[in-house]
C-alpha cells in the first residue's frame, strides 16, 4: 500500500476523534444510517452463546450490521454483504447465486466452500455444513427486508453453541413485528438488467399475538452480461408470535419460500504485466470486459447432457447458474417458569433441492490448447456467425479459447432436520450470580446429488461460440465441442450420492459474574455419524444420441453400473469442543476481554470418494477418523471503548486472535500428475495453517458526519503440508496480510450522502510465495433522499472508478504472459431505489 493510501485511512481513523456537540452527534449518527456510533455496544449478543448479555459485558468478538448499512452499500449479493464484517475475508465477484468462499481469521479455503463460517437464521443453521459440494451455506441464505440485523461471532463460544461452526456464525436475526410497521420498494439497475421489488409488513393481532411477512422478487440478469432471465426468483419469510404467561413466554412459527435461479460468476481473464515478481498493470482486454462480462452466452448456453445412471440425455441450460428452492417451516418455543428455570427450544424442517449449471472457463491460447491434442491439430467453429470456418488466433476476438467445464449437476435432497432444546437457570450466590445452561441439539443433513459434468471447447469472449477439435487427417476429436461426456477433472464427474449426516451434541454452558468479571465456559460433546452410498463412473463407449454412430465424444463417456456394488458409507466419529472466555469491565465505557476455544468441523460429504473410508463396509480406515475431523484452536484478547467528549460520539473494539487449524484436504478439481495442464496440487492433501492477526472496528460521529471503519490484519502461513512440504512456513496464495472498510457518511437536512471504501494489500499470487498481486481499493457511494410522507429514494453506485482488479489470486493463462486469469470485481454499476415506509 502506498503512502498516500496510509495517510488517507491514518486521516479517517483520526477523524473520528475529533470534537463537536453530543446530544447531535447521537442525532446525526442515527439521521446518517447508523442506529448508533458507539458499535452497539449495548446491543444484545444472541448469536453462539449460552447467555443473552451485552457485548460491553460479553468476552466475544461481535458485529452487527442492519438493513440501512447494506442498502447504503449498495450490494449486489450476499458476499458483498458480508464484507462489511471484519475478520470475515470472501471474495467480491461471486455473482448473485452465490458460491462463495466464505472464513474467518485466517482459516483456510481449501477445496471452496465455507467450511469452518456457519450461516443462521434466527439461531438455526439453514444447512448443516457451509461446503457442501454444490450446495454452499450462501446458496439457501438471502437477506431481504424480513431481516432485522445480521449477528456475527467470530471465534470464542462459536465452537460450543453452534454445530460444526468453529470459526465464525452469522446469524441472520428476522423481524418479529412486535413493532407495527412495514415498507415496499422497488430498486433497478439503471446501467445493468436487474428489477427487484422488497416489502414486508408486520404487527399487532392482540395484545399478545403478533406477526410479519416479508420478501422479495428480482429478475434479469444481474451485474454481469449473462442471458435474459439469468437471475429470477422470489424469497418469502414469515412468523407469527404467541405470548403466555404474563409476556414470560412465547410460541413462535415461522416458515420461509425461497425459489430461485441465479448466475455464478467463476474465473475471467484481463491483461497484466509483470515487473519482477509483482503483477499489476491490469486493464481489460479487446473483446471481454472481464468486469461486466460472464462466460455465458447464446451459443454456449446448453449443452447436451447425459445422467451417469439412468443414461437420460438431455440439453441442459447452463444459464440457470444456482437453481436453489427452500420450504421450511419452524417453531420456537421460550417460558420462563415459576421455579426460575427456562426452557428454550428451536426447531426447523427445510426441504432443499436445487441445481448447478455452469460453463466454467480454463483460458488458454488457441496453440496451446491445440497441441494439448497433438501435433497437426486444427479447430473449427462449431456454431455462431463463422460456424464451419477454421480458427486462427486472428479471428478470435480475444486471440484466447476455453477448455473447461459444462456443469450440470442435480441436488433432488438437500433437506435437513434440526432442534435445538436447552434449559437454564440462574443461581444467586453471596457475591455472585451464577446461570447455568444444558441443551441438546440435533441434526440430521442428507445429500443427495447427481454429476454430469463434462469437458468442452468454446471460444473466451463475448457471445462466445463453441469450437470442435480435428485431428491433422480430419477426423473429429470433439462432438459439439465435447471432448466426452461426464469426463472434466479426469473423469472424476459421473457421480451419485445419497448420504445423510446425522449431528447429535449435549452442551453445558456456564456464566457467572462477580462484580466487574463476567466469566463464561462451555463444553460440547458432538457425535457425528454418516451413513448412505455413493458411486462413481468409468469410461464407456457409448451411443449417446442413439444414432447408431460412435463420434468422437463418444468414445469418452463415463457412466455409472447400476448393478455394480455401490460405495457404502457407515461410521462415527464423537469429539469434545471447548470455550472458556473472561470479561472486565473496568468502567462503563471500557471492558477487556481474554477468550480461548476449541472446536472441530466434521468433513461430510468431501470425505466421500477417498481413500479414508473402506468402500466395502462404509466404515473410516486407518487414519480416516483423524481425517474426518478438522480441528480449530483460536486464542483472542480484546477491548471495547465508547465515548463521548466534547460533542463527539466514538466506540472501538480491537481484538487480537491466533487460530491454528489442520485439516484433511479434498478436491476433485485438481489434477493429481504434475505434468497435467493446471496441476494445481495433489486431490488429496493433509495441510495445516496458523493465523496471527487484529480485527479492529471503529466508529465515530461529530455534527453530521459519521464514519466506519473496519480492519483487519493477519499472516496465515502453513505449518505442515503433506504433498507439498516445501510451501510450510509460507502464506497462502490469494489472501492479503491487510484489509479494510472506509465507510463515511453526511447527513443533510433531507439527505445523506457516503460512500464505502473497501481495499486490501498485495497478495501471493502463487503457492511458492514468488510473486504477487498488487492491492487495490473499491469506492462505492449513495446518496438516500426523504421526500416525506414515508417516501424516501436513494441512488446507488458501486465501483465509483470502475477500476479492474482481480479480487483475490489468479495466474497467467497456458500459452501468454499478458493475459491474466482471476475472479475480477464488478464494473461500475448504478441502481436506483424508490421505497415508501408505514
Amino acid at each position: 500500500m502506498n503512502s498516500l493510501k496510509k495517510r488517507a485511512i491514518c486521516a479517517a481513523v483520526s477523524s473520528i476523534f475529533v470534537a463537536g456537540g453530543a446530544a447531535q452527534a447521537q442525532d446525526a449518527a442515527q439521521a446518517a444510517g447508523k442506529t448508533s456510533s458507539e458499535l452497539d455496544l449495548n446491543q444484545v449478543i444472541v448469536t453462539g452463546t449460552s447467555q443473552a448479555k451485552s457485548k460491553m459485558r460479553s468476552s466475544l468478538s461481535v458485529t452487527d450490521i442492519d438493513a440501512e448499512q447494506i442498502k447504503n452499500l449498495g450490494a449486489h449479493n450476499e458476499t458483498e454483504i458480508m464484507l462489511l464484517i471484519p475478520g470475515i475475508r470472501t471474495d467480491a465477484g461471486a455473482g448473485p447465486g452465490g458460491n462463495a468462499n466464505i472464513t474467518v481469521r485466517g482459516l483456510p479455503i481449501s477445496s471452496g466452500g465455507s467450511k469452518y463460517v456457519q450461516l443462521q437464521e434466527d439461531g438455526l443453521p439453514t444447512v448443516q455444513f457451509g461446503d457442501m459440494n454444490f450446495s454452499n451455506n450462501d446458496y439457501w441464505t438471502r437477506f431481504d427486508n424480513s431481516v432485522d440485523h445480521i449477528q456475527t461471532l467470530r471465534g470464542g463460544s462459536s465452537a460450543v453453541f453452534a454445530s460444526q461452526a468453529p470459526g465464525a456464525v452469522l446469524n441472520y436475526i428476522s423481524k418479529t413485528g412486535k413493532e407495527k410497521g412495514g415498507s415496499i420498494g422497488v430498486t433497478r439497475g439503471l446501467n445493468y438488467n436487474e428489477t427487484r421489488v422488497d416489502g414486508d409488513v408486520g404487527g399487532q393481532l392482540a395484545p399478545d399475538l403478533y406477526f410479519h411477512l416479508g420478501g422479495y422478487h428480482r429478475q434479469g440478469e444481474g451485474a454481469r452480461h449473462a442471458t435474459a432471465n439469468a437471475l429470477n426468483g422470489y424469497q418469502l419469510k414469515g412468523n407469527i408470535t404467541k405470548e403466555f404467561n404474563g409476556g414470560k413466554g412465547y410460541v413462535r412459527a415461522n416458515f420461509k419460500v425461497l425459489d430461485e435461479h441465479a448466475p455464478t460468476t467463476p474465473q475471467a481473464f484481463l491483461q497484466a504485466s509483470q515487473n519482477g515478481s509483482s503483477v499489476g498493470g491490469f486493464s481489460l482486454l479487446p473483446g471481454y470486459d472481464g468486469s461486466r462480462d460472464s462466460q455465458y452466452s447464446r451459443y454456449n448456453s446448453s449443452v447436451t447432457s447425459i445422467d451417469p445412471l439412468t443414461r437420460t440425455v438431455s440439453n441442459a441450460s447452463l444459464t440457470d447458474g444456482i437453481t436453489s428452492k427452500s420450504n421450511s417451516f419452524g417453531l420456537e418455543f421460550h417460558n420462563e417458569l415459576d421455579s426460575g428455570y427456562t426452557v428454550d427450544n428451536k426447531f426447523r424442517m427445510s426441504r432443499n433441492s436445487g441445481a448447478f449449471n455452469a460453463q466454467f472457463w480454463n483460458v488458454m491460447t488457441l496453440d496451446n490448447m491445440l497441441s494439448g491434442f497433438g501435433a497437426g491439430t486444427t479447430a473449427k467453429y462449431y456454431n455462431g456467425p463463422q460456424a464451419g470456418q477454421t480458427v486462427t488466433a486472428a479471428n478470435l476476438q480475444t486471440g484466447l479459447v476455453s477448455q473447461g467445464a459444462a456443469i450440470n449437476v442435480t441436488t433432488p435432497d438437500m433437506g435437513n432436520l434440526v432442534n435445538d432444546l436447552s434449559v437454564s437457570k440462574q443461581f444467586k450466590l453471596d457475591s455472585a450470580t451464577l446461570d447455568l445452561r444444558a441443551g441438546l441439539f440435533n441434526s440430521r443433513q442428507n445429500v443427495v446429488q447427481r454429476w454430469s459434468i463434462s469437458e468442452r471447447l468454446v471460444q473466451a469472449s463475448q457471445d462466445g461460440a463453441v469450437i470442435d477439435a480435428f485431428d491433422r487427417s480430419g477426423a473429429a476429436l470433439t462432438t459439439a465441442g465435447l471432448t466426452g461426456y461426464n469426463n472434466q477433472w479426469g473423469g472424476c464427474c459421473a457421480r451419485d450420492v445419497d448420504a445423510h449426516f446425522t449431528t447429535t451434541a449435549p452442551y453445558l454452558g456456564l456464566n457467572m459474574t462477580v462484580g466487574d468479571v463476567d466469566l463464561d465456559a462451555g463444553v460440547r460433546r458432538e457425535s457425528f455419524s454418516a451413513d448412505g452410498s455413493y458411486a462413481a463412473g468409468s469410461r464407456k463407449t457409448y451411443d449417446v444420441n442413439g444414432d447408431g454412430v460412435i463420434s468422437a465424444a463418444e468414445k469418452n463417456v463415463y457412466l455409472i453400473d447400476p448393478t455394480a456394488q455401490r460405495g457404502l458409507v457407515n461410521y462415527t466419529v464423537r469429539y469434545n469442543n471447548y470455550s472458556l472466555g473472561a470479561n472486565y469491565r473496568v468502567n462503563n465505557n471500557l471492558s477487556t476481554f481474554v477468550h480461548y476455544s476449541e472446536g472441530n468441523r466434521a468433513i461430510a460429504d468431501r470425505l466421500l470418494f477417498s481413500a479414508n473410508i473402506d468402500a466395502a463396509s462404509g466404515l473410516l480406515t486407518a487414519g480416516g477418523a483423524t481425517a474426518a475431523v478438522a480441528p480449530v484452536k483460536q486464542s483472542e484478547v480484546g477491548v471495547k471503548y465508547r465515548g463521548r467528549a466534547d460533542g463527539m460520539s466514538y466506540g472501538l473494539s480491537a481484538t487480537y486472535f491466533h487460530s491454528t487449524t489442520k485439516e484433511f484436504d479434498y478436491d476433485q478439481t485438481r489434477q493429481d500428475d504434475p505434468a497435467k495442464p493446471n496441476y494445481q496440487g495433489p486431490k488429496l492433501n493433509v495441510v495445516g495453517y496458523k493465523s496471527d492477526g487484529v480485527e479492529m472496528e471503529a466508529a465515530g460521529s461529530v455534527g453530521n458526519f459519521a464514519l466506519n471503519v473496519n480492519m483487519v490484519y493477519s499472516t496465515a502461513p502453513f505449518t505442515s503440508n503433506l504433498g507439498n512440504p516445501s510451501v510450510i512456513g509460507l502464506e497462502s496464495s490469494g489472501v492479503p496480510k491487510f484489509r479494510y472498510t472506509i465507510s463515511p457518511r453526511y447527513s443533510f437536512e433531507k439527505a445523506v450522502i457516503g460512500a464505502t471504501i473497501r481495499g486490501q494489500t498485495k497478495v501471493f499470487a502463487d503457492g511458492g510465495n514468488t510473486t504477487t498481486i498488487d492491492g487495490h481499493y473499491v469506492v462505492n457511494g449513495f446518496v438516500n433522499y426523504d421526500f416525506g410522507g414515508g417516501i424516501t429514494g436513494s441512488f446507488n453506485v458501486s465501483n465509483l472508478f470502475d477500476k479492474v482488479y482481480p479480487t483475490a489470486d489468479g495466474g497467467f493463462v497456458a500459452g501468454s504472459k499478458k493475459v491474466f486469469g482471476a475472479g475480477l470485481e464488478t464494473g461500475r454499476t448504478f441502481s436506483a431505489s424508490l421505497r415508501y415506509n408505514f
